[in-house]
């Protein structure tokens, strides 16, 4: 077993590279995953068929789910996501089981050796970035792994993000807007742009109920062999109480969609309709009935960073009802994240001009990088939550986080909304709702990944992982 000192010295000489280099485009992991076929992949540096998937919103559970359909089906399939919340295993797992300690320091020194600082000269490109570095351990891993097949998220936009020097089988994109702008554009049809960069020839592409017309036409100009949208080619509905995908291909039932938000069915309708397309051309090939495998993967499948509930006994402890966590960290996932709420409460949402008043209150504990429309985000919140209710905690895990004081200058509450620390804002907001009420956790990854410290949840992430692709009695009957 790897000792904690060598794993802690890998992971600082990791997170060293971009300090050294941080940058967009990918001639140099280009360049890296070619010298990588000639190394230990013999069917090349990707010996393995996958999938890559983008969008602004959504793409980390249709990720998800995706690779738990694989797996559920009979298949060995590698998971890449990014960014992470609590341990930086997380962002690479196959069959649902997270890198083990070892073997991210063996590999990651080795990447790291070859690639990182002074590159050695048998490597004609740049030193690689943090993220290039990891896309290249997560290729080793899943080689040496084995794996059938892989489903890639994208980090950042997608014809610059380091995953799109793979050669995907099938592109995905979820949703479009805005996020990001910096570097993807300030218009939906630039972001557009920069999502359909990890469309391929003569590849197929499903995507989401989002900016189709611009999308369609990036299509076709790249000449991708089928492009299905949401809402034109296969839809979602709710049928007696039961939610069904329908397309072309027939008419699915899909147990545990519908309890979700509808935001959330969207993305179950993209994952089960691009497995249809999957398997249409091959890359999917189940030991079970691909029927059976949609009877099964919603219900095994749990997305940490989306209206995720902690346990029970932790909101016991704490004194509340519940405390839900969700990863919303732009506009158009905040108005999903509230719109959710919406939904699954049959109380009024504060803001309705109805004059009810909300049968349990809410609380959220909320901050955000600074480099986010946090004023954009800050309006759909107040659909929601009294200005009362809304406590500001530190993120100490991001340089690019607000301090609170200045978040709350900027959307305009009072100061005393500010906390000290996460476990302040917690108890604050604890003790605002009573025990009747809702803690809600919103506005960053890296918040929700030190909100899952702080109250001792760190240890269900790995059996969450495992619990999602156990396979039950019914898969494995085949």
């Amino acid at each position: 077993m790897v000792e904690n000192v060598e794993i802690e010295r890998f992971y600082a000489r990791l997170f060293r590279q971009n300090e050294r280099v941080m940058k967009l485009g990918v001639a140099a992991i280009e360049a890296a995953l070619k010298r990588e076929s000639h190394l230990d992949a013999p069917n090349g540096a990707v010996g393995y068929r996958h999938i890559v998937v983008a969008g602004t919103n959504g793409k980390g559970q249709v990720s998800a789910l995706l690779s738990n359909a694989y797996t559920l089906g009979g298949a060995r399939c590698g998971l890449y996501t990014s960014p992470h919340l609590v341990d930086f295993r997380e962002r690479m797992r196959v069959d649902g089981v997270m890198i083990s300690r070892d073997e991210v320091a063996e590999i990651g020194n080795a990447v790291i050796a070859e690639y990182g600082g002074d590159v050695c000269a048998e490597f004609s490109g740049t030193t690689l970035t943090y993220f290039e570095c990891c896309l290249i351990m997560a290729t080793r891993f899943f080689n040496r792994s084995h794996c059938n097949f892989g489903v890639f998220e994208v980090g950042l936009g997608g014809r610059l993000d380091a995953t799109n020097a793979l050669s995907p089988s099938m592109s995905v994109i979820t949703s479009i807007g805005f996020d990001h702008e910096a570097y993807l554009g300030h218009t939906l049809s630039e972001i557009a742009h920069e999502k359909a960069g990890i469309m391929r020839t003569g590849c197929p592409c499903v995507v989401g109920r989002t900016a189709v017309d611009d999308l369609s036409r990036e299509a076709r100009e790249k000449g991708v062999s089928s492009f299905d949208a949401l809402g034109c080619d296969f839809d979602w509905s709710i049928v007696d109480g039961a939610y069904f995908v329908e397309s072309r291909f027939g008419r699915f039932a899909v147990p545990g969609a519908e309890a979700m938000p509808n935001y959330q069915r969207d993305n179950v309708a993209v994952a089960i309709f691009s497995l249809l397309k999957a398997h249409e051309i091959g890359l999917y090939c189940p030991r079970s009935s691909i029927e059976d495998v949609f009877q099964t993967v919603v219900l095994r499948t749990q997305w940490v960073g989306r209206m995720w509930h902690v346990s029970p006994e932790t909101a016991e402890k704490l004194g509340v009802a519940d405390i839900v966590f969700d990863g919303a960290h732009n506009p158009d996932g905040v108005r999903a994240f509230c719109e959710a709420i919406c939904q699954s409460d049959k109380a009024k949402c504060v803001g309705t001009g109805s004059g009810e008043e909300i049968a349990t209150r809410r609380a959220l504990v909320v901050n955000s990088c600074a480099d986010k429309n946090i004023e954009a985000m800050f309006v759909q919140y107040l659909s929601v939550f009294e200005k009362s209710g809304i406590f500001v905690t530190p993120i100490g895990s991001t340089p690019r986080a607000m301090a609170p004081e200045a978040y709350c200058s900027r959307v305009g509450i009072d100061s005393a909304q500010a906390q000290k620390s996460c476990r302040e804002a917690i108890k604050r907001a604890a003790e605002y709702v009573g025990a009747r009420g809702t803690i809600y956790v919103s506005g960053s990854l890296y918040l929700l990944g030190e909100c899952l410290v702080e109250l001792g949840e760190t240890g269900a992430l790995d059996e969450i992982f495992r619990r999602s692709t156990t396979s039950s009695s019914k898969i494995d009957k085949h």
